[in-house]
């Protein structure tokens, strides 16, 4: 138990240094901004019918492969470096041991993309400030954009599915896409340490990017495909075990838990045999 108490504490570490980091508050601010370029439609359309929206605009909005990718890029934006090592660090290294400062890192991959996917849940339900409600129910204003053509006569950029809204309650839909949304970001900050320290942080961050940027496209490609693009798994409209790659909400978890933990311990293996180690 020693070893995840310093574990937990070089979380806390690395956490602190990022509170100086410019990223914290330069990507929620860019990601704010596109957010709201984006989404000015959906705010058009409530002050329009002067209804207020219950706050389950998340769900939906992956349904915008543009946006998934902006998202899902400024997720990685934070995992670039990883591992987290900087010359400064060989004493805290030498204090907590190094299995200790590794198991620290993936705690704090897992830390940031928790704050990452609550900061998003934050900024989806601040755009519809002043129209939003406290309803528990999907309500009028969902239900209208998906049986009508309302969202395309006001522009909007993505679409209300009704496999979400019939498929799921509102809590349990937006449960599902924070859960998503916060192991594919770990996915990704682990994808990118084993690459770091296999092939380099070039060609780390092009495969990253590549798959990320290819939700874009992923429709146009055979269905095999999807499993090689994570971001596309956010989008419960397009996860389904009849679908022509597969894959269900069941397993998309599945993939991306294992997937996690498969490259945690190939990271962990990797840096504990490098030269940080030493």
């Amino acid at each position: 138990m020693k070893i995840w108490g310093r574990a937990a504490g070089i979380c806390r570490y690395e956490l602190r240094i990022l509170k100086g980091n410019y990223k914290l508050y330069l990507i929620p601010v860019c990601l704010f901004i596109f957010m709201l370029n984006e989404l000015y439609p959906i705010r058009e359309f409530l002050l329009y019918t002067e209804e207020s929206a219950s706050p389950f605009l998340l769900p939906f909005l992956f349904n915008d492969t543009m946006l998934t990718a902006s998202v899902f890029a400024g997720a990685v934006l934070f995992f670039m470096d990883a591992p987290f090592y900087e010359k400064q660090q060989l004493f805290v290294i030498m204090r907590s041991g190094v299995p200790g400062w590794i198991l620290g890192q993936v705690l704090y991959i897992f830390a940031v993309s928790a704050i990452y996917m609550c900061t998003l849940v934050g900024i989806s339900i601040f755009m519809l400030v002043p129209k939003v409600g406290l309803s528990l129910e999907w309500g009028r204003v969902w239900t209208t954009l998906s049986l009508t053509d309302a969202g395309d006569m006001f522009g909007l950029t993505f679409g209300v599915s009704d496999l979400i809204l019939f498929g799921y309650v509102p809590l349990e839909a937006m449960l599902l896409v924070v859960l998503l949304g916060f192991f594919i970001c770990s996915f990704y900050g682990f994808c990118l340490w084993c690459l770091n320290m296999y092939v380099g942080k070039i060609v780390s961050t092009v495969i990253t990017f590549a798959s990320i940027l290819l939700v874009t496209r992923v429709k146009y490609f055979p269905g095999w495909v999807m499993y090689l693009v994570p971001s596309a798994w956010i989008d419960l409209s397009n996860l389904s075990k009849y679908a022509l790659h597969g894959i269900s909400v069941l397993r998309a978890f599945f993939l991306l838990v294992a997937g996690c933990a498969i490259l945690a311990a190939i990271a962990f293996y990797k840096t504990v045999r490098s030269d940080i180690a030493k």
